[in-house]
């Protein structure tokens, strides 16, 4: 059997990896991707791997990474998501070829790409594979700076209106709960 092609969902990684969110927070996109990259390529990951496959979302970043020996770089379409670009490579995927592993903490995408055929990993599974003190670690912050933005009160009155103030949310009665199980 072939080695898997190693398929990563490089944004989602990029946030998930203490090592690249503060600088995913200050916008410098390339040089997380830059460091991604380079710490995946120098790991192990190459051996148990026929090729490493970083999607990234959007246009490249200036001072980006570049396909490299091993890894593969690349970002999708004008006017598609590197989901719809990872969904398309494991859809393009030849019967009896490679098996394909992705790895993402998105779970809509996860369950997209078993149903097209491949496995999957977390995103902090991957990262403990190339930095095994980076996975345990607890993401870093910019001074100041939230490490998700907060919603605003618009956010959270479209949510009210969306899914009710909660007072329907309340818990079921015990002769509500015995009527759901028959």
């Amino acid at each position: 059997m072939s080695q898997p092609l190693l398929l990563v969902d490089g944004t989602n990684v990029s946030w998930a990896w203490p090592r690249s969110r503060p600088l995913m927070l200050r916008q410098d996109y390339g040089a997380a991707q830059c460091l991604l990259v380079q710490a995946a390529v120098a790991s192990p990951l190459r051996s148990f791997h026929a090729e490493l496959l970083f999607v990234f979302d959007g246009p490249p970043a200036p001072r980006g990474p570049g396909s490299a020996d091993g890894a593969r770089v690349l970002h999708p379409d004008i006017g598609h998501s590197a989901d719809d670009r990872i969904l398309q490579i494991i859809g393009q995927r030849r019967p009896g070829g490679a098996q394909i592993v992705l790895a993402t903490s998105d779970r809509a995408l996860r369950d997209a790409a078993r149903a097209l055929g491949a496995t999957t990993m977390g995103s902090m599974e991957l990262i403990s594979k190339f930095d095994p003190r980076g996975a345990g670690a607890r993401p870093e912050s910019s001074p100041g700076r939230p490490e998700k933005p907060r919603p605003s009160s618009q956010d959270t009155a479209a949510w009210l209106k969306r899914f009710g103030s909660g007072e329907q949310l309340r818990r079921p009665s015990r002769a509500q709960k015995d009527a759901d199980s028959r």
